[in-house]
């Protein structure tokens, strides 16, 4: 799937609509569904021991708590791509955003309307002090009846140029929807592999406590023999602490970045979010030249599109305030009856009217507006080049880092941790038979977590900047290698 996949309106919509019939994703709690609490199996009810003490007993949503850890632990989960889907469903910004191409589908069909014709009704020269007579004439009275249109709006064109702007509005909304969605898969990208480094963190980190717990263990043997000091005992203690509170902080960036993607998935209950899947090697993509990179997200970019959508937009509106400063132009045609009969004798009479009311546009002909539509078409040109020129930086920033990252990564291979490993096993070893010293075995261990750690935060780096290179030149950011064309940018007319 391609991001011309994830920016393509209609397809969304029709992805939306499939999934709401076949079911698809049917996440708990996503999209505002309402969560039906499901009862646990008889099997999985533990029974609890009433004469155990208070203190003992696990309150339910300590319960609760663990059950969640370990399910957001296990890695069972959703998937990159189910992740993306997700958000493509149920984001509210996104929803947000696609009302913005119904309020311009509103506009243009405003624009299209022809205008509405003018009834005017008015009852005249009626008697204000006294009847009117034959001996004291008067009036006489009279009905009018008129209805105006005005049809300047067909003979100058300007409902046709308001068309054509109105109709330009639907694609700038159209791109600026596609580039919000561009940006939005992006940061679902990035946060998952944030979750994937955090799991990836916290396993070393218990990892790491786990064999700080070991070497304590060792030293409280050997202090009891009488062949290990206080010092050494307390200095492992210390350490152990410390490996203690890495655990809590690791366990704290798993929670806030599973936070952070349930929030670009849409999801609002409290079910546990897990995420599937693991770091793995680094990405074997190679580095782009930096020429075809900034040549590729200048064609394929929607926030490039909308800026030439814009201009011709601007252009359009030019043309609009250019024919505002045509007359106004109101073709009229009118009945009026006469009362005479009482008022002066004569018989009541009917007879109608014509006529065409213009405007003279010698002091106002929309000179302020018409300025203004330049300089605003002026200005977006501008903008154009100016988020080309950020399009080159962020390009190339990107393609830095990517580069930075394999290169880091491939510093860090499997050969240097396990060489790391195995100094750190054969000093653990020495020490427990007593020919090293705990600062060697802390040295030890300390070498190969650091390694571990690099290796871990290049991988998780160099995916991150896989995805934002994709992401900055509008290519795909599905694992799946597919590809689809995409639209040419418009010429900026």
């Amino acid at each position: 799937m391609t991001l011309a996949d994830y920016s393509s309106p209609r397809l969304w919509c029709l992805t939306a609509l499939l999934a709401s019939q076949a079911g698809c994703l049917a996440l708990p709690g996503v999209g505002g569904e309402e969560v039906v609490p499901v009862p646990p199996p008889v099997s999985a009810i533990v029974p609890v021991r009433f004469d155990a003490p208070a203190d003992t007993l696990p309150s339910p949503r300590a319960v609760e708590q663990q059950k969640a850890a370990d399910k957001l632990e296990s890695g069972q989960g959703l998937t990159l791509d189910q992740a993306i889907n997700a958000t493509l469903l149920h984001d509210p910004k996104i929803r947000a955003g696609l009302e913005l191409i119904a309020q311009s589908n509103g506009d243009a069909l405003t624009a299209s309307l022809s205008p509405n014709p003018t009834l005017s009704v008015n009852q005249t020269l009626l008697p204000l002090t006294r009847p009117f007579t034959v001996d004291r004439q008067g009036g006489p009275p009279q009905l009018d009846v008129g209805v105006a249109y005005p049809i300047d709006w067909c003979v100058f064109g300007k409902q046709a140029a308001m068309m054509v702007s109105a109709g330009l509005g639907v694609r700038v909304s159209e791109a600026d929807f596609a580039d919000l969605i561009r940006q939005r898969v992006r940061e679902t990208s990035q946060e998952f592999y944030n979750v994937l480094e955090a799991r990836a963190l916290l396993e070393l980190a218990r990892n790491d406590l786990q064999t700080k717990q070991q070497t304590e263990e060792i030293i409280r043997k050997a202090r009891a023999a009488g062949g290990r000091t206080e010092v050494d005992l307390d200095r492992i203690r210390l350490e152990t602490l410390l490996s203690r509170q890495a655990v809590r902080e690791a366990e704290a960036n798993v929670s806030s970045g599973v936070s952070r993607l349930r929030a670009l998935t849409g999801r609002r209950d409290f079910e546990a979010l897990g995420v599937a899947g693991e770091l793995g090697d680094a990405p074997k993509d190679p580095v782009p030249d930096l020429r075809d990179a900034v040549s590729l997200a200048q064609k394929n970019r929607p926030d490039i599109r909308a800026d030439h959508w814009k201009i011709a937009q601007a252009d359009a509106d030019t043309r609009v305030e250019d024919v505002k400063a045509c007359p106004e132009v109101t073709t009229r045609i009118g009945y009026t009856r006469q009362f005479q009969q009482k008022a002066i004798g004569f018989p009541d009479a009917d007879s109608y009217g014509v006529g065409v009311d213009i405007s003279l546009p010698i002091c106002n002909r929309n000179q302020g507006n018409r300025l203004k539509a330049r300089s605003v078409a002026s200005q977006r040109r501008h903008e154009l080049e100016g988020d080309l020129v950020d399009l080159r930086s962020e390009v190339e920033l990107i393609v830095v880092e990517y580069r930075t990252a394999l290169r880091t990564a491939e510093v860090y291979a499997d050969e240097q941790i396990e060489l790391a490993r195995k100094v750190r096993d054969r000093i653990q070893e020495a020490f427990r038979l007593g020919s090293r010293t705990l600062l060697e075995v802390l040295d030890a261990q300390r070498a190969y977590r650091e390694t571990l750690r690099s290796s871990i935060n290049s991988r998780a780096a160099a995916w991150r900047a896989l995805y934002k290179l994709r992401s900055a030149t509008g290519t795909q950011v599905s694992t799946h290698e597919r590809t689809v064309p995409e639209p040419v940018p418009p010429a900026g007319k």
